[in-house]
């Protein structure tokens, strides 16, 4: 049985933000690259849209997953997105068919 975890996160920075979601990014995606368990940390802007972006995460199991949720940066970078998203990210995690 495969127990990596697979997350699809969608995230809605307010009106002239973008860069400092951008930049968080670019501050902890070698943090989360460096975790145990990290496969695959990548974001992408949603084509045409000047505030949504789109968090690919790949982790080889649930427990490094909440392993990564605890790391001092993620607290840290979830702490500092209130101050410009326009609410919490909406998390979906996938399975495999």
């Amino acid at each position: 049985m495969n127990s990596e975890m697979k997350l699809v996160i969608f995230i809605e920075v307010q009106a002239g933000q973008a860069e400092q979601q951008i930049a968080l990014y670019n501050k902890v995606k070698p943090l989360v690259l460096a975790e145990a368990g990290c496969l695959q940390y990548e974001m992408r802007r949603v084509t045409g849209s000047d505030v949504h972006f789109v968090l690919i995460e790949l982790w080889t199991s649930q427990d490094a997953l909440t392993l990564h949720e605890q790391t001092l940066h993620m607290k840290e970078a979830d702490a500092l997105s209130l101050s410009f998203r326009v609410g919490p990210a909406k998390v979906i995690q996938l399975s495999r068919l």
